[in-house]
């Protein structure tokens, strides 16, 4: 009847619920209430490593960065942003500045920043 118990713990299905909590324990957040794009990696199971070097710098991937293995190179952004910004044309990362890097925009454990509002009156929010 103990062993019963101790194999239904371990099931595959429940130990992840179980663990979840302590394996992402430790997110970006810098002070609570805030949530940075880190953040929202953590929440979808991102761990720090995939981004991040052993001493904490952002990996180095391609022309884009790490950011590309999972979302892909420029071109494949702009598609797939194409239409999601209602409220504001033209799309982002389609721009005449050419092919920035993700994190002019894009900051992983700070506020990121509408690169855009710099010289045009464009209210996009930037995760």
């Amino acid at each position: 009847m103990l062993f019963d118990l101790h194999v239904r713990l371990v099931d595959p299905l429940v130990a992840p619920a179980l663990l979840a909590p302590f394996l992402f324990w430790n997110t970006a957040t810098a002070e609570e209430g805030n949530s940075f794009l880190a953040d929202r990696h953590v929440s979808r199971g991102v761990q720090c490593q995939s981004c991040h070097t052993e001493s904490g710098k952002l990996k180095e991937y391609k022309e884009f960065g790490i950011c590309s293995s999972c979302h892909g190179d420029y071109d494949t952004v702009i598609k797939r942003t194409a239409g999601k910004f209602k409220d504001a044309d033209p799309n982002p990362h389609d721009q005449h500045d050419g092919n920035l890097p993700c994190t002019e925009c894009h900051h992983g454990h700070s506020a990121s920043k509408n690169y855009c509002a710099d010289c045009h009156s464009y209210t996009y929010n930037v995760p």
